[in-house]
């Protein structure tokens, strides 16, 4: 019996002193976890915070979700995270100094670059406002009523450029003016108007046209075996002209029209609009300037594009003239030569 009961007690202190040994380890533990606990708990409250809201900018200011908030440090360290569904987002544990938020959303223009600057433990707050983009359809409605002039002013003159264009270089000659005058004075001294005749036939355009006109009734006169005067000559030539000319100055003055109302129209439209901005001021004061300031901006829309449409058709009709001028002075200056060596050719004959 009292070596069993020798054994029994020495079992027992074996057991106490294991647990004894467990106990410490465990304790030992407990109070490694807190101490690593309590560091982060450190290292997060002595860092700093940056959150916000982004938001759109309709007058509801409606919170934009899932939007990519891009955070640089000074130093080069970056971090990133999204908006949550009430579009607020926040970023713990920066150390202090100057970070740029740059906001990154798809169907949204880019916010970039907007600084702040947080101290040791400090807290930065900002709202951001972020515009949607432009679709085709958004951006012309932006013009309001004054769009659909604007509209029709914009292809009335593309019509029109295309058309003169088309025109006028349908209506260049086919051989080179200075070739064309030294070939029909070649056929006058030899006295073969006919020839003169297919060679205006061969270039066409205005000048081959008018001259064949007046080459033309010389050689009827001809025929008629009668005398022709200088006179007669330059009457069949201005005839002529008068079906060429117009024909090149048709619808220049459209153009012309066009040039002038388009601004008239843009600034019709940037005056509604200021209108209407300034009486939205009158009504809720100007409590939110951003708002304020994009009713202006999409009133002087309208003379952006009043402009847009009228300086190429002021250029297009400015070129289209000269071209005009051109021709008329290049017919009266060689069908005058002309007629005056046809009236010489008479003389001697």
């Amino acid at each position: 019996m009292t070596r069993l009961s020798l054994i029994l007690m020495l079992v027992a202190c074996v057991f106490m002193s294991a647990g004894l040994v467990m106990a410490q380890d465990d304790t030992a533990d407990m109070a490694a976890e807190e101490d690593t606990t309590m560091q982060e708990a450190d290292v997060m409250s002595s860092g700093a915070t940056l959150r916000g809201d982004v938001v759109d900018t309709s007058p509801q200011q409606n919170p934009i979700p899932n939007a990519t908030v891009r955070i640089v440090g000074t130093d080069g360290q970056e971090y990133e995270t999204t908006t949550d569904d009430a579009g607020s987002y926040e970023q713990t544990g920066l150390p202090k100094g100057r970070y740029s938020i740059s906001v990154y959303k798809e169907g949204y223009g880019e916010r970039v670059g907007k600084s702040k600057v947080v101290s040791e433990g400090g807290e930065g707050y900002d709202r951001i406002k972020m515009r949607k983009k432009d679709t085709i359809v958004s951006f012309f409605q932006k013009f309001g009523l004054v769009f659909y002039p604007l509209a029709i002013c914009s292809i009335v003159a593309l019509t029109f450029i295309i058309e003169r264009l088309f025109t006028f270089f349908r209506s260049r000659s086919r051989i080179g003016t200075e070739q064309f005058i030294a070939s029909i004075a070649d056929s006058l001294r030899k006295e073969n108007i006919m020839e003169a005749v297919s060679t205006c036939e061969e270039a066409g355009g205005p000048l081959a046209n008018v001259l064949k006109a007046g080459l033309l009734r010389y050689s009827q006169a001809q025929i008629e075996e009668r005398d022709i005067t200088k006179e007669e000559i330059q009457e069949a030539i201005e005839e002529a002209s008068l079906l060429e000319i117009p024909e090149l100055e048709r619808n220049l003055p459209v153009l012309g029209t066009v040039a002038v109302v388009s601004p008239l129209f843009g600034l019709l439209g940037t005056v509604t609009g200021m209108i209407s901005a300034f009486t939205t001021i009158a009504l809720e004061g100007t409590g939110d300037p951003q708002q304020l300031a994009g009713g202006i901006s999409q009133a002087l829309l309208t003379t952006a594009g009043g402009l847009t449409i009228a300086i190429p058709c002021l250029i297009f009709f400015q070129i289209f003239d000269s071209w005009v001028n051109r021709h008329m002075v290049e017919i009266s200056q060689v069908s005058t030569e002309i007629v005056n060596q046809l009236i010489i050719g008479e003389a001697n004959a």
